[in-house]
Protein backbone atom coordinates (compact mmCIF):
# COMPACT_ATOMS: atom_id res chain seq x y z
CA UNK A 1 0.00 0.00 0.00
CA UNK A 2 0.91 3.52 -0.84
CA UNK A 3 0.66 6.39 1.73
CA UNK A 4 1.39 9.72 1.69
CA UNK A 5 5.16 9.76 2.12
CA UNK A 6 5.68 7.56 -0.87
CA UNK A 7 3.43 9.34 -3.36
CA UNK A 8 6.37 12.28 -4.42
CA UNK A 9 5.71 12.25 -8.39
CA UNK A 10 2.13 14.18 -8.37
CA UNK A 11 2.22 13.74 -12.48
CA UNK A 12 2.49 9.61 -12.05
CA UNK A 13 0.16 9.67 -9.44
CA UNK A 14 -2.43 12.02 -11.46
CA UNK A 15 -1.31 9.15 -14.64
CA UNK A 16 -2.79 6.23 -12.47
CA UNK A 17 -6.10 7.75 -11.46
CA UNK A 18 -7.16 8.64 -15.31
CA UNK A 19 -5.51 5.92 -17.16
CA UNK A 20 -7.26 3.19 -18.69
CA UNK A 21 -5.92 0.55 -16.12
CA UNK A 22 -7.29 3.39 -13.45
CA UNK A 23 -6.15 2.86 -9.67
CA UNK A 24 -7.52 2.00 -6.15
CA UNK A 25 -8.03 5.35 -4.37
CA UNK A 26 -8.29 5.76 -0.21
CA UNK A 27 -10.58 8.39 -0.17
CA UNK A 28 -11.53 10.32 3.59
CA UNK A 29 -15.25 10.84 3.05
CA UNK A 30 -16.60 13.78 4.85
CA UNK A 31 -19.90 14.30 6.96
CA UNK A 32 -23.05 14.98 5.35
CA UNK A 33 -21.98 13.62 1.79
CA UNK A 34 -23.16 10.57 0.33
CA UNK A 35 -21.20 7.95 -1.32
CA UNK A 36 -22.35 8.26 -4.11
CA UNK A 37 -21.73 12.15 -4.66
CA UNK A 38 -18.57 11.09 -3.04
CA UNK A 39 -17.36 9.24 -6.04
CA UNK A 40 -20.13 11.29 -8.87
CA UNK A 41 -17.41 14.12 -8.51
CA UNK A 42 -14.24 12.07 -8.95
CA UNK A 43 -15.77 10.76 -11.92
CA UNK A 44 -16.85 14.34 -13.73
CA UNK A 45 -13.41 15.45 -12.50
CA UNK A 46 -12.03 12.31 -14.71
CA UNK A 47 -14.34 12.85 -17.69
CA UNK A 48 -13.11 17.01 -17.59
CA UNK A 49 -9.27 15.74 -17.78
CA UNK A 50 -9.97 12.88 -20.51
CA UNK A 51 -12.42 14.06 -22.65
CA UNK A 52 -14.03 11.11 -22.03
CA UNK A 53 -17.78 11.13 -21.35
CA UNK A 54 -17.95 7.74 -20.02
CA UNK A 55 -15.91 6.82 -17.07
CA UNK A 56 -15.80 4.03 -14.60
CA UNK A 57 -15.95 5.28 -11.45
CA UNK A 58 -17.25 3.00 -8.26
CA UNK A 59 -16.68 2.28 -4.58
CA UNK A 60 -16.24 -0.50 -2.38
CA UNK A 61 -18.93 -0.32 0.53
CA UNK A 62 -21.34 2.37 1.33
CA UNK A 63 -21.04 4.54 3.72
CA UNK A 64 -24.15 6.28 5.65
CA UNK A 65 -24.50 10.36 4.56
CA UNK A 66 -23.91 11.19 8.53
CA UNK A 67 -21.14 8.89 9.09
CA UNK A 68 -17.05 10.02 7.76
CA UNK A 69 -14.09 7.81 7.19
CA UNK A 70 -12.73 4.86 5.31
CA UNK A 71 -13.59 4.92 1.24
CA UNK A 72 -12.32 2.87 -1.38
CA UNK A 73 -13.11 4.51 -4.67
CA UNK A 74 -11.66 2.64 -7.59
CA UNK A 75 -11.26 4.50 -11.58
CA UNK A 76 -11.44 2.69 -15.03
CA UNK A 77 -10.16 -0.31 -15.54
CA UNK A 78 -9.67 -0.92 -11.38
CA UNK A 79 -13.60 -1.03 -11.04
CA UNK A 80 -13.36 -4.88 -11.81
CA UNK A 81 -11.82 -5.59 -8.64
CA UNK A 82 -14.05 -3.91 -6.73
CA UNK A 83 -16.14 -7.22 -5.82
CA UNK A 84 -13.18 -8.81 -4.14
CA UNK A 85 -12.43 -5.50 -1.73
CA UNK A 86 -16.28 -5.68 -0.65
CA UNK A 87 -15.78 -8.36 1.40
CA UNK A 88 -13.34 -7.13 3.73
CA UNK A 89 -13.50 -6.83 7.57
CA UNK A 90 -14.13 -3.13 8.70
CA UNK A 91 -13.43 -1.24 11.65
CA UNK A 92 -15.37 1.73 13.11
CA UNK A 93 -15.64 4.24 16.00
CA UNK A 94 -19.20 4.87 17.15
CA UNK A 95 -20.32 6.66 19.16
CA UNK A 96 -24.24 6.42 20.41
CA UNK A 97 -26.59 8.22 23.15
CA UNK A 98 -29.07 6.35 24.65
CA UNK A 99 -32.70 7.18 26.23
CA UNK A 100 -33.61 8.12 22.37
CA UNK A 101 -34.51 6.51 19.10
CA UNK A 102 -35.38 7.29 15.58
CA UNK A 103 -37.02 5.26 12.76
CA UNK A 104 -33.02 5.06 10.86
CA UNK A 105 -31.21 4.14 14.27
CA UNK A 106 -28.84 7.49 13.46
CA UNK A 107 -29.22 11.72 13.38
CA UNK A 108 -30.89 11.28 9.78
CA UNK A 109 -34.46 11.18 11.19
CA UNK A 110 -36.46 12.91 13.98
CA UNK A 111 -35.62 11.85 17.25
CA UNK A 112 -38.51 10.06 19.56
CA UNK A 113 -37.39 10.34 23.54
CA UNK A 114 -37.58 6.57 24.92
CA UNK A 115 -35.87 7.38 28.51
CA UNK A 116 -34.84 5.10 30.98
CA UNK A 117 -30.77 6.65 30.49
CA UNK A 118 -30.78 7.37 34.21
CA UNK A 119 -31.14 3.83 35.20
CA UNK A 120 -27.88 2.78 33.62
CA UNK A 121 -24.60 2.42 34.93
CA UNK A 122 -21.19 2.40 33.62
CA UNK A 123 -21.02 -1.28 34.37
CA UNK A 124 -23.55 -2.17 33.28
CA UNK A 125 -23.11 -0.62 29.77
CA UNK A 126 -19.71 -1.60 29.08
CA UNK A 127 -21.22 -5.35 29.88
CA UNK A 128 -24.20 -4.75 26.96
CA UNK A 129 -21.35 -3.59 24.25
CA UNK A 130 -19.11 -6.62 25.29
CA UNK A 131 -22.34 -8.94 24.02
CA UNK A 132 -21.97 -7.42 21.28
CA UNK A 133 -19.23 -9.42 20.18
CA UNK A 134 -19.34 -12.71 18.30
CA UNK A 135 -21.80 -13.89 15.96
CA UNK A 136 -25.43 -12.87 15.31
CA UNK A 137 -28.35 -12.99 12.73
CA UNK A 138 -28.93 -9.60 12.40
CA UNK A 139 -31.82 -7.38 10.56
CA UNK A 140 -30.24 -4.52 8.81
CA UNK A 141 -32.13 -1.26 9.51
CA UNK A 142 -34.88 -0.21 6.58
CA UNK A 143 -32.99 2.67 5.84
CA UNK A 144 -29.80 0.95 4.11
CA UNK A 145 -28.70 0.36 0.92
CA UNK A 146 -29.95 -3.28 0.62
CA UNK A 147 -31.61 -3.58 -2.54
CA UNK A 148 -34.52 -4.73 -3.25
CA UNK A 149 -36.18 -5.02 -7.40
CA UNK A 150 -33.35 -2.70 -7.73
CA UNK A 151 -33.44 0.19 -5.95
CA UNK A 152 -32.23 0.58 -2.35
CA UNK A 153 -34.50 0.15 0.90
CA UNK A 154 -34.28 3.87 1.71
CA UNK A 155 -36.02 4.79 -0.98
CA UNK A 156 -38.99 2.95 0.27
CA UNK A 157 -38.51 4.01 4.00
CA UNK A 158 -38.17 7.65 3.01
CA UNK A 159 -41.57 7.08 1.02
CA UNK A 160 -42.98 5.94 4.20
CA UNK A 161 -43.65 2.20 2.63
CA UNK A 162 -43.20 -0.88 4.29
CA UNK A 163 -39.72 -2.65 4.46
CA UNK A 164 -38.97 -6.11 5.45
CA UNK A 165 -35.55 -7.40 5.37
CA UNK A 166 -34.53 -10.85 6.52
CA UNK A 167 -31.92 -11.66 9.16
CA UNK A 168 -28.18 -11.84 7.83
CA UNK A 169 -25.40 -13.44 9.64
CA UNK A 170 -22.56 -11.06 10.86
CA UNK A 171 -19.53 -11.71 13.29
CA UNK A 172 -18.17 -9.37 15.58
CA UNK A 173 -14.57 -10.08 16.05
CA UNK A 174 -13.65 -7.47 18.16
CA UNK A 175 -15.24 -4.60 20.17
CA UNK A 176 -12.91 -2.61 22.82
CA UNK A 177 -15.04 0.27 24.96
CA UNK A 178 -13.49 3.87 24.29
CA UNK A 179 -15.36 6.09 26.66
CA UNK A 180 -18.71 6.02 28.79
CA UNK A 181 -20.02 8.94 29.64
CA UNK A 182 -23.72 8.93 30.03
CA UNK A 183 -25.91 9.01 28.04
CA UNK A 184 -23.36 8.75 25.86
CA UNK A 185 -20.47 6.16 25.22
CA UNK A 186 -18.02 4.97 22.58
CA UNK A 187 -16.33 2.25 21.47
CA UNK A 188 -14.75 0.45 18.34
CA UNK A 189 -16.11 -2.66 16.69
CA UNK A 190 -14.00 -4.85 13.86
CA UNK A 191 -16.65 -6.55 11.88
CA UNK A 192 -17.48 -8.47 9.14
CA UNK A 193 -18.90 -7.84 5.98
CA UNK A 194 -22.77 -7.09 5.71
CA UNK A 195 -22.93 -5.30 9.50
CA UNK A 196 -24.70 -2.54 9.78
CA UNK A 197 -23.55 -0.19 12.81
CA UNK A 198 -26.75 1.41 13.18
CA UNK A 199 -28.35 -2.13 13.54
CA UNK A 200 -25.49 -3.07 16.73
CA UNK A 201 -26.65 0.80 18.37
CA UNK A 202 -30.45 -0.43 17.94
CA UNK A 203 -30.06 -3.65 19.44
CA UNK A 204 -27.80 -2.13 21.90
CA UNK A 205 -30.25 0.10 23.47
CA UNK A 206 -32.64 -2.56 23.39
CA UNK A 207 -30.78 -4.91 25.29
CA UNK A 208 -30.28 -2.11 27.94
CA UNK A 209 -33.78 -1.16 27.96
CA UNK A 210 -33.45 2.81 27.00
CA UNK A 211 -33.22 2.30 23.09
CA UNK A 212 -30.19 4.24 21.55
CA UNK A 213 -28.89 6.30 18.26
CA UNK A 214 -25.30 6.55 16.33
CA UNK A 215 -24.52 10.24 17.11
CA UNK A 216 -20.67 9.82 15.28
CA UNK A 217 -20.40 6.89 12.90
CA UNK A 218 -16.42 6.67 10.80
CA UNK A 219 -14.67 4.29 9.78
CA UNK A 220 -11.29 3.76 10.65
CA UNK A 221 -10.08 0.91 8.61
CA UNK A 222 -11.16 -1.33 5.25
CA UNK A 223 -9.18 -4.93 5.53
CA UNK A 224 -5.73 -3.54 6.31
CA UNK A 225 -6.11 -0.14 4.89
CA UNK A 226 -6.79 2.59 7.06
CA UNK A 227 -8.39 6.00 7.03
CA UNK A 228 -5.01 8.52 8.48
CA UNK A 229 -3.45 7.02 4.73
CA UNK A 230 -6.55 8.34 2.89
CA UNK A 231 -7.33 11.93 1.07
CA UNK A 232 -10.32 14.00 1.08
CA UNK A 233 -12.18 13.91 -2.41
CA UNK A 234 -10.89 17.45 -2.62
CA UNK A 235 -7.41 16.05 -2.82
CA UNK A 236 -8.49 13.74 -5.38
CA UNK A 237 -9.82 16.02 -7.85
CA UNK A 238 -7.19 18.77 -7.50
CA UNK A 239 -4.39 15.83 -8.42
CA UNK A 240 -6.77 14.99 -11.46
CA UNK A 241 -7.04 18.43 -12.12
CA UNK A 242 -3.00 19.43 -12.11
CA UNK A 243 -1.51 16.44 -11.27
CA UNK A 244 -0.79 17.44 -7.50
CA UNK A 245 -1.34 14.57 -5.38
CA UNK A 246 -1.15 14.96 -1.59
CA UNK A 247 -2.43 11.80 -0.89
CA UNK A 248 -1.96 7.85 -1.58
CA UNK A 249 -3.76 6.15 -4.42
CA UNK A 250 -3.13 2.64 -4.64
CA UNK A 251 -2.66 2.08 -8.08
CA UNK A 252 -0.67 -0.60 -10.70
CA UNK A 253 -1.09 -3.83 -9.29
CA UNK A 254 -3.90 -4.75 -7.25
CA UNK A 255 -2.47 -5.01 -3.34
CA UNK A 256 -2.97 -8.24 -1.24
CA UNK A 257 -6.50 -8.55 0.51
CA UNK A 258 -6.66 -9.62 4.24
CA UNK A 259 -10.12 -10.82 5.87
CA UNK A 260 -8.38 -9.39 9.55
CA UNK A 261 -7.12 -6.76 11.22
Amino acid sequence: MLDRGALKNREAARELIIGDTGSLILVDKAYGDTSFHAVNRIRKAINIATGIRKVKCGHAGTLDPLATGLLILATRGKTKTLSELVGLDKVYYITVRFGVTTVSFDLERPIEITGGEENLTEESVRAAIDALAGEHDQVPPIYSAIKQGGQPVYHRARAGKEVVLAPRRIFVHDIQVVAIDLPFASFRAHVSKGTYVRALARDLGASLGTGAVVTELRREAIGEWRVEDAMTVEEVISIIGSGAVSAPSIGGETPPLHSGS
